[in-house]
């Protein structure tokens, strides 16, 4: 049943000039934001974002101030918490089916996040990436790569896609393939680290073809990997405002940041109180003419 009243700050960016009037009105009152925040949730815990269901303060864990990574319960963090609650929303809202029905992808099958999933949307599909053809881990695992899914078109209403497009070797490549496996009016909703206050990417590596070493244009940067834990995945770019019009150039429609702050469900930032998700639409298909 859902909570009587949340708690619950949620603000729609389509263009970074409203977000940046929005961030220098509040700049002097962040701080207190997250600090109230991390007590009303050491009073009263926080609820499940898909079912309301209570979650105790006893059993969420805080490890290091970037509450966008290290406010836990069940090894779900502030940034997937607050993919959930859209994602969520978008069912409620009538604009993806029920879970029960839903054919979801995420292009992760062994995180916490992956079998959260796995255990409410029926149809739910997961991989990771494995390039290598003679790892056996593809035995048990699904192999995909983002910039040229397998998948037929139209295969999926939802696609969610966490912290993977910054490692991508070919971004407009991965968003026009996740366009692709979208049915007419299916939903992408993701997170990325962002650039929030500048519109251009930090390009930090460029890729030079398959077998080539990434060219480093400055100090590499790892991010955790679930399928290659002791080293890590290359991020390439840390996305600016321009990836709206990224989106918009793969051929999404409505590309925009829903910026979510909410103690009811956990969901707080470290230096912004907001969590930052990226959401668009495959366009539906033209009315026959006639």
């Amino acid at each position: 049943m859902p909570l009587a009243s949340p708690t619950l700050d949620q603000r729609t960016y389509r263009h970074q000039a409203a977000f940046q009037h929005d961030f220098a009105a509040q700049w002097s009152d962040l701080a207190r934001q997250v600090r109230t925040s991390l007590r009303l949730m050491a009073l009263n815990g926080i609820a499940d974002p898909l079912t309301d269901t209570p979650i105790a303060a006893s059993s969420l864990q805080v490890d290091g101030p970037n509450f966008r990574e290290s406010l836990q319960h069940d090894g779900l963090v502030s940034r997937q918490r607050a993919v959930l609650l859209l994602l969520r929303q978008l069912i409620e809202a009538g604009q993806l089916p029920r879970l029960e029905a839903l054919r979801l992808y995420c292009p992760e099958a062994i995180t916490p996040f992956a079998q959260r999933l796995r255990g409410v949307v029926a149809n739910f599909q997961g991989s990771e990436y494995i390039p290598d053809p003679v790892d056996t881990r593809r035995q048990k695992v699904r192999h995909e790569d983002l910039c040229q899914l397998s998948f037929d078109d139209r295969s999926f209403d939802g696609v969610i896609c966490n912290e993977i497009l910054e490692h991508v070797y070919d971004l407009p490549a991965a968003l026009r393939s996740m366009r692709r496996v979208l049915v007419p009016g299916g939903s992408l909703i993701g997170t990325v680290p962002f650039a929030y206050c500048q519109a251009e990417a930090t390009v930090k590596a460029l890729h030079l073809g398959r077998d080539q070493t990434p060219e480093l244009l400055m100090e590499p940067e790892y991010h955790g990997d679930p399928v290659q834990a002791e080293r890590g995945s290359l991020v390439y770019r840390i996305p600016g405002w321009e990836f709206l019009d990224q989106l918009r150039d793969a051929g999404f429609e409505d590309p925009r940041i829903e910026a979510i702050h909410s103690p009811t469900y956990g969901i707080l930032g470290a230096e912004i109180p907001w969590i930052l998700v990226f959401m668009a639409q495959r366009p539906q298909d033209p009315a026959p003419a006639g």
